[in-house]
C-alpha cells in the first residue's frame, strides 16, 4: 500500500506498507489509520497503490492463459497486454520444479492481474493504482471486518476480469460484481489533457506568461481555438455530448 498527499506543492509525507508488513499488521490497526486520516486530513490525501493477493486458488497460470486465447474471458483489459513466462527448471519456494507467470493489463493502467506459481500454490495478484486503489482501501478499511475483505475484493476483481470457467466460478463463489465507475469519458480525458498540460507545456507556457503582453497570450490562445478541431467538442458540451454544427 502507497499513501500520497493530493497537493504536491505543500509538505507532506509518504507511506509504504509492503505486504511482509501487512502480514504482521492487525486489521484494527488499519482501520485506525483510516479513521485518523479521514478525521485529520479529509480530502488531503490518498491511497496511490494497492495490491492485494489471494492464495491457494483453484487454478493455476495456465488455466488463465488458455481462457484469454480461447476468449473466455470479459474485461477491460486489452488482449495484447496479456504476458506470459514459464522458467520450467526454476524452483518454487514449496521445492517443487517449475514456475508460470501469466499477467494481463498494463502497470500503467489503474488495474492489471498477475498470476503465478513461484511460491507453490497459484497466487493471484490484483495490483491498483490512483483513484481505484484510494476508493477501494477506503472501503476495505472502513469495512465492519476484515472477514468482509473477501467478498470486497472479488467484487472490484469480476469488476476488472471475469472468466466464463467452472473453475472462476468456485473462486467467487457466487459474489458479484462491485459495479464501480470512477469516471465518465469526458472526465478522463479532461483528466490526461491536464496531466499532459502539467508534464510538457506548463513550464515554457509560464515563461510566455512572465515575459509577453496579456495581447500576445490572447492571440496564441483564440489560434488555438480555431486550430483544435472537433475531437474536443465533447469536452466543451456541459453534456459531455458531442456538439454537431
Amino acid at each position: 500500500m502507497y499513501l500520497n498527499p493530493i497537493r504536491k506543492n505543500e509538505d507532506y509525507f509518504h507511506i509504504e506498507i509492503p505486504g511482509k508488513a501487512c502480514d504482521h499488521i492487525n486489521w484494527e490497526y488499519f482501520q485506525a489509520l483510516e479513521q485518523y486520516l479521514s478525521s485529520n486530513f479529509n480530502d488531503q490525501y490518498k491511497y496511490r497503490r494497492l495490491d492485494f493477493a489471494f492464495d491457494n486458488v483453484p487454478f493455476n497460470p495456465q488455466d488463465v492463459e488458455h481462457a484469454i486465447k480461447e476468449n473466455q474471458l470479459r474485461s477491460l483489459a486489452k488482449r495484447e497486454t496479456l504476458k506470459f513466462h514459464g522458467s520450467p527448471f526454476q524452483l518454487r519456494d514449496n521445492d517443487e520444479i517449475g514456475t508460470y507467470t501469466v499477467e494481463l493489463g498494463s502497470s500503467t493502467s489503474q488495474r492489471m492481474i498477475t498470476v503465478y506459481n513461484k511460491r507453490g500454490p497459484t497466487r493471484l495478484e490484483f495490483q491498483m493504482r490512483d483513484k481505484r486503489a484510494h476508493l477501494i482501501t477506503c472501503e476495505l478499511f472502513g469495512a465492519d471486518n476484515i472477514t468482509n475483505w473477501y467478498e470486497i475484493m472479488i467484487g472490484h476483481l469480476r469488476d476488472y476480469v471475469d472468466f466464463s470457467t467452472p473453475w472462476w466460478d468456485e473462486f467467487t463463489q457466487s459474489i458479484g460484481r462491485a459495479w464501480v465507475t470512477l469516471s465518465n469519458p469526458k472526465e478522463v480525458s479532461m483528466e490526461k489533457i491536464l496531466n499532459w498540460y502539467e508534464n510538457q507545456i506548463a513550464p515554457a507556457f509560464s515563461v510566455i506568461v512572465d515575459t509577453q503582453s496579456s495581447e500576445v497570450i490572447n492571440k496564441m490562445i483564440n489560434r488555438g481555438r480555431n486550430r483544435r478541431g472537433a475531437r474536443y467538442n465533447f469536452l466543451l458540451d456541459p453534456r459531455g455530448a458531442s456538439i454537431n454544427k
